[in-house]
This record gives structure tokens, sequence and C-alpha cells, in this order.
């Protein structure tokens, strides 16, 4: 375990230093100071940090200032709204919005990158070579597995899993319930993999939902009778997940690909844990952030070239060594990283493979009703009606 982490660090740090030696296109010569204010989430790896201190170094003269803004998935566009910023850091499902609100300009895509097909097309400016913004990492639902005796270790399923649950001991656990805001996302993330595990036409590649009620209630009947039976570990958000996974040493947990670093380091000095793996699901929703220049920005040219040097194919090999889940085909083929991340092919796969929420302006509104109707259905018993179908299509016209 020492070796295969003290490979992953080296890598790291290769890869910085390889990066501030091969980044001379990204150098200003302008000799009056200014500063670019990038607003952004939280980033508990620091990979993203380390890149906008690169950048700082390179360019003394137009630094980049990170205004981390504490929101949701859910209420961000309102927060980043209120916050003057010349860069966005923006969930894949808030690009829309801003771009229909004007809040954004379009970027040519000016780097020798090969973006993951499912990853552009969230991205894109319908009818042109121009992206709304350029993605900075991407995101996939994912399974993870305790791994106890190696030989007789198989991957499962969300399906598999819940049909287990029926006879056997409790094994899973996943953001299956909300408590707000805070968790909303995460809740509607899961279930609309649940129901795509069941069936594969409840949202197609394009981010379409089904309206179809019928298809509905008996997509989501299995996770309905594993709650209610508590035959699975309903958590509210990520980390709760997280800590039942661990807490109560479970063998399954749906999670994102950033917690495969940290929980496989800390479950492998168990006794009782050979290792964590991840597996990719059927059908994973597809995540991520992406980087967009606000309208009002008066450093437009400065903040463009800011976010390429973020986003080009040295930046993504970093944020994979911290456990990102890249964006472009070159990190995820780059042999180093491949030996010290054996499992990022699965992550590539899922990706690929991956389904988008609905690309929508009014996605707020929507995954707020999806999750109401969806909760009181889960957890209280209460049947789905021509009403849910109802107030989801009418926000998504």
């Amino acid at each position: 375990m020492a070796e295969l982490y003290s490979r992953r660090s080296f890598l790291a740090g290769a890869l910085t230093a390889g990066m501030l030696s091969t980044s001379a296109g990204y150098f200003f010569t302008r000799r009056n100071k200014i500063q670019l204010t990038l607003a952004t989430g939280a980033d508990p790896t620091g990979g993203r940090q380390l890149l906008v201190s690169m950048w700082n170094r390179l360019n003394p003269n137009v630094q980049i200032q990170v205004r981390e803004v504490n929101s949701s998935t859910q209420d961000q566009f309102l927060k980043f709204n209120e916050t003057h910023a010349d860069i966005f850091n923006l969930d894949v499902i808030h690009i829309p919005r801003f771009a229909a609100e004007g809040k954004i300009v379009p970027i040519e895509l000016e780097n020798d990158i090969s973006l993951v097909a499912p990853v552009r097309r969230v991205c894109e400016r319908t009818g042109t070579d121009q992206l709304w913004a350029v993605p900075f990492n991407s995101d996939v639902g994912m399974m993870f597995r305790r791994v106890t005796d190696k030989r007789a270790d198989a991957p499962v399923t969300l399906k598999s899993v819940l049909a287990a649950s029926a006879t056997g001991p409790v094994t899973f656990a996943g953001q299956l319930d909300t408590v707000g805001r805070q968790t909303d996302e995460a809740f509607v993330c899961n279930v609309l993999e649940h129901a795509l595990a069941q069936d594969e036409a409840i949202l197609d590649e394009g981010g379409v939902l089904s309206y179809g009620l019928g298809q509905w209630r008996d997509a989501l009947a299995p996770l309905a009778d594993a709650i209610r039976r508590k035959r699975v570990v309903a958590a509210a958000g990520e980390d709760d997940t997280a800590r039942a996974f661990q807490r109560d040493s479970l063998r399954y947990m749906r999670n994102w690909p950033v917690r495969y670093l940290p929980l496989d380091r800390a479950e492998r000095a168990r006794p009782d844990t050979a290792e964590i793996r991840i597996d990719r699901l059927p059908l994973g929703i597809l995540g991520g952030q992406s980087l967009a220049v606000a309208a009002d920005s008066d450093y437009r040219d400065e903040a463009v070239r800011a976010i390429h040097f973020l986003t080009d194919n040295p930046a993504q090999k970093l944020l994979t060594s911290f456990g990102f889940a890249p964006t472009s085909v070159d990190a995820y083929i780059d042999a180093d990283l491949q030996e010290a991340l054996p499992h990022l092919s699965l992550v590539r796969y899922a990706v690929e493979g991956s389904r988008p929420r609905p690309i929508h302006a009014n996605y707020a509104e929507f995954a707020r009703r999806f999750a109401d109707h969806t909760r009181r259905h889960l957890h209280d018993g209460e049947e789905l009606t021509q009403q849910f179908i109802t107030d989801i299509r009418s926000v998504l016209r």
C-alpha cells in the first residue's frame, strides 16, 4: 500500500514540475497588475488551488483570486449571481441558465484537447464550435466495493444489489434521502441512476426524461421497497454515505470518483479490508464543473487565457492525480496515470456511457419538484400520481 501511494505522490509532483516547465504559452507580459476573481465551490483535494497557484507564479501581473462561495449545487446560480467574478466554476446543470440569462459569454476552445463526448455536449453552444464553459473536471456516479477476499469478489450493479437486499443482509449505502438544499442534488442523481438501472429509457442520452407515469412507478418500485423495508442505508449526502460505509463496514456504496483515493487509503489499513474497488454503473449520472467567462468581466481576454491554462491537458493530468475524473481522452490514456491509478479506465467507461440530467435553464426548479415527489414516494409511501408528471413536464418545456 505504501508503494502505491508513494507512486501517486511522486506522479503529482512530477506533473506539477512538468507544467511549470512547459507553460511558456501562458505568460502575460503586461506591466500593470490586474486581478481575476474566480468564483467556485470548495475543493477538498487541493488540486484546483494548486493549479491556480501555478498560474499566479507564472503571471505575477495577472493574478487569480479564488472566491469560495458557500453554496449547495441547487442554489449555486443564486449565490454566484450575487458574486462579482471574472470566471465562474459552474456545475454542469447551471450552464444553460447562466447562458440563457446572459451571465456568461461563449469561448473558442483553443487547446489541443480531445474532450470526452458527453462532457463536451453539455457545454456546447448549439450550432457552433464554441463552448459556453470549458470543462474543468468531470464526474459520474460509481459503485464502490469493499473487497475482503479477492478470489471470491465480483462486481455488482444497482439492480443486483437491490435484488440481493430482499433476502440477505444490508450491504449497500447511497444518497437516497435528502434533508434540504445541501443534499437534494445528490438525492436526485441517485434516484435517476436507480431508475435507469431498471429502465434505460427513463432518461435518454440527451438528458430527455420519460413522462410515462407507469414507467416511473415500475422503475422506482424496487428502490421504494428496499427503502421502506430498511434493506439499504438511505443517507443524506455524500459525506453521510461515506461515513455509513465505513462505520458499518458495508460491502457497497454509490459515490463520486473523487471520494475513492482517500477512502481506499483509509480502508486498506483495516485488517478486514483488502482494498476498495470502484466499478462503473451501467448508466451513471454525469456531473462535473466547467469554467466560464463572466459577461461583465473587464478582463475577458485574460480570463480566457487563464481558463485555457487551468483546463489544458497538463492540468487535466494533474487534477487526475488528485482523484478527479478528467475531461480529456489524453489524461485517461496517459501511461503513468494508468499505472498509478488502475481504476482510471473504469472511470472513463463510466463517463463515456453516462447520461446527463435534463439540460434546461429551469433545471433547479425541476430538481426541487422531482426531489419532493420522489422523496414522499420512497420514504412516506405516497403513490406517484399524474401530478408528478405534470409538475416536472411544466418546468422543462
